[in-house]
């Protein structure tokens, strides 16, 4: 018996089909060409400017919402084949990284990038390094933005179970290590003390 597709499947299916299409799309486009698609639309964007623009924001989804006010509207409505308003997201996923530290912006969005990565692989052979970015990181995030809670600090995951787990498996707690927990201690109110106790028993104490 042949399964009767209903316009809603198809619809579904097509939509489907169209994404996968863009996103190859996108990934065979090179910055210089989408630049140039760009500009044959009317939008004067370069590296140069996407640099300076993110310098005085240093937060990717604030300067992707400023790009789509100023934009990606127009872009939409226009229906261009391989080009919409994720153009400014897919562009500045590119460059940002290439110019730019998470532990120099504390942006949240390379911050949860940098976590994904880490726990993706055996922890156990991760290079403390790497854990220790994403600590000084979160540490600017804390400092530039004026937030302390861990619990709202990323949309996708639980920060708090998080840290436990991360710096859980750093075994060289030297003094700059513990100058980093206590900086995270200092940060956020709701960071766990059982992480490192002796350093959140020196914070505590000094708070008096």
């Amino acid at each position: 018996m042949v399964k009767k597709i209903d316009a809603a499947e198809l619809e579904f299916n097509k939509n489907l089909l169209d994404g996968l299409q863009q996103m190859q799309n996108r990934m065979g486009t090179t910055n210089e060409e989408y630049f140039k698609k760009l500009k044959e639309h009317g939008i004067d964007l370069n590296e140069e400017r996407i640099i300076e623009d993110y310098k005085r924001v240093k937060d990717i989804r604030t300067l992707d919402d400023s790009y789509y006010e100023q934009y990606g509207k127009a872009l939409d409505e226009q229906r261009i084949p391989s080009l919409n308003s994720d153009v400014f997201m897919d562009l500045m996923d590119r460059i940002i990284p290439e110019h730019f530290e998470i532990d120099e912006t504390g942006d949240p969005y390379f911050m949860e990038n940098a976590a994904n990565r880490i726990i993706s692989t055996d922890l156990r052979s991760i290079d403390q390094k790497e854990i220790e970015k994403l600590l000084r990181a979160l540490v600017v995030f804390s400092k530039t933005r004026d937030h302390h809670t861990l619990e709202d600090t990323f949309e996708f995951m639980d920060c708090g179970f998080l840290l436990r787990e991360l710096i859980r498996v750093c075994h060289n707690r030297n003094a700059e290590f513990r100058k980093l927990i206590r900086e995270m201690y200092e940060c956020y109110d709701d960071m766990d003390p059982r992480i490192l106790p002796s350093v959140y028993k020196e914070v505590q104490k000094n708070k008096k």
